[in-house]
């Protein structure tokens, strides 16, 4: 797990100024909060202390940039997904499959975007990066403990292939 603090960090040390003016945050906040809370299937006493402290700081990290927005508010933060779903959508087969289709729409909006930051071991972002790629869009980048690793450089003659 990592620090989201830090990702933060490496998003501000990539673009000093911001680059956008909106940042789409994709990830389970449902299964965050319960793991925050010591209501997930891994309760906190199953949870090792230093990954239930991440947790924690992590989601606090997260509610205050959704508040606060990033390059000091300038930038607003959005969430999509399935709570977006839940809370548009009136067709209730769509409510009932929120998890996925909200992961439709984060998706496409990931695809999207002027810019895409994932994490190296995940299919979704692997996806995400790919599928831009061959979009031509360049700016995709995964988050390593050294900074942001820039995944589709525009000489690359190929997608990034997955490794986990």
């Amino acid at each position: 797990m990592t620090n989201m603090t830090d990702i933060i960090n490496m998003i501000y040390e990539k673009y000093p100024e911001p680059p956008v003016s909106t940042v789409l945050l994709v990830f389970n906040r449902a299964l965050v909060e319960s793991a925050a809370n010591g209501t997930s299937m891994r309760n906190t006493a199953e949870m090792n202390a230093e990954v239930y402290d991440l947790t924690v700081h992590n989601l606090h990290a997260i509610n205050e940039i959704v508040k606060s927005g990033m390059w000091n508010g300038k930038v607003k933060i959005v969430e999509a997904g399935s709570k977006m779903v839940e809370e548009v959508t009136v067709n209730p087969i769509y409510k009932h499959y929120s998890n996925i289709v909200g992961g439709i729409v984060n998706f496409f909006l990931a695809v999207q975007s002027d810019i895409f930051i994932g994490t190296e071991v995940s299919s979704y972002s692997t996806l995400a990066a790919n599928s831009r790629f061959f979009r031509e869009a360049h700016d995709n980048y995964f988050y390593r403990p050294e900074g942001l690793h820039w995944v589709t450089p525009l000489n690359a003659t190929k997608p990034h292939r997955f490794m986990c």
